[in-house]
């Protein structure tokens, strides 16, 4: 009884297995937190820096004042992109926020 216990579960575990084996799991890694940036800045302030939301930025620009380029668009403060409203735009970042959630995309030079 023990051994066909046995089959039956490695039978199991096969099949499921060969389930998944043709699934195509998508790995985006542009859209991944880096899990070696912290969450918390040195002040103790929650900094969100992901990128899962979809948005990319492309710019800033300063002329009578900041804007910035996100996701093929040009922005200023106050603007609204999917939700959330532009907070703040400085010369290495933009900082958007959705029902209390500050989010920051930060420019970095490659």
């Amino acid at each position: 009884m023990r051994h066909r216990e046995i089959i039956l579960i490695f039978a199991f575990f096969s099949f499921i297995l060969g389930k998944t084996e043709g699934f195509d799991y998508p790995y985006r890694s542009f859209y991944n937190r880096d899990p070696l940036k912290p969450l918390v800045n040195k002040e103790g302030r929650i900094v969100i820096t992901d990128k899962r939301r979809g948005f990319l930025l492309q710019g800033i620009i300063y002329t009578d004042s900041y804007q910035a380029v996100i996701n093929n668009n040009l922005y200023r403060e106050n603007d609204v992109i999917q939700g959330y409203r532009i907070k703040k735009i400085e010369k290495d970042k933009v900082v958007l926020e959705k029902g209390g959630e500050k989010f920051i995309l930060k420019w970095e030079e490659k």
